[in-house]
């Protein structure tokens, strides 16, 4: 068993006849995936993200990585575990491995377990031989479904971590989708963005076309490459998707019908603001306990964002006024209106919820209800930036000061101005990461 899943240990070259990396390999739409885990022993690494959002091929393209900068392929070991029942099956497996480089006189191995959450307490394993020196020369790259986060289990690896890091990997930003299409436009941070946004509009037609696209498939693989291949997504990518959630939920035991009524009311209130109250009583979801309690598992799902108001004088977020909560891709929200039967988001919604899912993989974000709402508050340090979303025609010079919001963007539909960027290009000059860290 562990040697099908490791087909390199007899010839780096073998690496081909692993089923994740030939996927990778036969589909048209592929990217580059650099995952920037810590490789110095010793080191507990997680890996989290959405379903199907590619972790996996993430890590099977690091082993090759390795292998190229000529590690011994026995000191790289990975491991899906995703038909292990328990702990025990694990720790069998471990010691297995361990024979194994003892025998072939492994010093420090690379120690990779993917879907390792589906063995019950799985995490007993792991710790027990974190504790008895057993990985002490190891580096160790544990992902699997996001009921890791969701259930605390990360929590039980206090002083255990070494040099390891805690990873966010999200769907593909459109600075990196662009690329897919042929578009090699400059990026960098948003002051970059705001500097030299006007040296490249001769990019827009094609990035409004490209951005149409991005606004059906997200960043998430199977979608892009269901739209490469056939100029759609496919039903069955995005039922897929939702059985893949429903699968987390109920291993953690969590009411199926409570987390769809919370997707629907997401789903069918996007850009508004709102309370968990509304979505208690308007949807159904018992009490307003219960309402937090599934946005806030939405959110260790790392599937939505909640934003809250920002105080405009002080610049904090006033966490008990109303909110809004917004999907972290458009394929998200394809998913989800199917799943619950809703009415599908208008393009200036969807846009919306792009522009903030952006932003806040790289600021802290909030918005404001004062003299007329501003949708975006970006935090820069010191410095606070509004942002408005105009799909239809920005006034020019139309600029405000709020309290610390001392200066405003608008992005739009196609509109340039005077502080007035089109969406397609604001957010593909915006250099956005696949990978955000989150501490513990």
């Amino acid at each position: 068993m562990i040697e099908e899943q490791n087909p390199w240990w007899l010839s780096p070259g073998l690496i081909s006849e692993n089923e994740c990396y030939k996927k990778y390999q036969q589909s048209k739409g592929k990217w580059e995936v650099e995952l920037p885990i810590s490789l110095q022993p010793y080191s507990l690494n997680f890996l989290f993200g959405p379903r199907q959002v590619g972790k996996s091929t993430a890590l099977i393209l690091l082993v090759k990585k390795l292998l190229e900068m000529g590690y011994n392929p026995k000191s790289i070991f990975y491991f899906a575990c995703d038909k292990l029942a328990d702990y025990k099956e694990l720790d069998e497996i471990l010691e297995e491995y361990d024979k194994i480089r003892r025998r072939e006189g492994v010093k420090s191995s690379v120690i990779i377990l993917d879907e390792v959450t589906f063995p019950k307490d799985w995490f007993r394993s792991i710790k027990h031989r974190i504790d008895v020196g057993k990985f002490s020369n190891d580096v160790l790259i544990l992902s699997g479904s996001l009921s890791i986060k969701a259930k605390g289990e990360t929590e039980t690896f206090p002083g255990r971590r070494g040099k390891g890091r805690t990873l966010i990997m999200l769907p593909l930003p459109f600075s990196q989708y662009v690329k897919l299409f042929g578009i090699n436009i400059p990026t960098g941070d948003l002051q970059f963005v705001l500097d030299n946004y006007t040296k490249y509009v001769g990019y827009l037609p094609k990035l409004k076309e490209v951005f149409e696209n991005y606004l059906l498939t997200g960043g998430f693989p199977n979608a892009i490459k269901d739209f490469i291949n056939e100029g759609r997504v496919n039903k069955t990518t995005e039922e897929d998707f939702i059985s893949s959630i429903i699968s987390d939920i109920n291993k953690l035991r969590r009411s199926e019908r409570f987390f769809k009524l919370t997707a629907k009311a997401i789903v069918e209130r996007a850009s508004s603001e709102y309370s968990f109250h509304t979505i208690s009583k308007d949807y159904g979801i018992g009490t307003v306990k219960t309402a937090i309690s599934y946005v806030d598992l939405m959110e260790k799902l790392h599937l939505m964002e909640v934003v809250d108001t920002m105080d405009v004088n002080t610049g904090l977020p006033l966490h008990k006024k109303l909110k809004k909560f917004y999907f972290i891709d458009p394929f998200i929200y394809h998913s989800f209106t199917r799943w619950t039967m809703s009415k599908p988001l208008d393009d200036p919604k969807l846009a919306e919820a792009v522009t903030i899912a952006h932003l806040s993989r790289l600021y802290e974000v909030g918005y404001a209800r004062t003299n007329g709402e501003v949708d975006i508050i970006v935090r820069r340090g010191e410095e606070y930036l509004g942002v408005e979303v105009k799909y239809g025609k920005v006034r020019e010079g139309s600029k405000k000061v709020l309290g610390k919001v001392k200066k405003f963007v608008y992005v739009s539909k196609d509109q340039i101005g005077d502080s007035i960027i089109p969406i397609p290009l604001f957010l593909a000059m915006l250099e956005t990461p696949i990978f955000v860290e989150e501490a513990y």
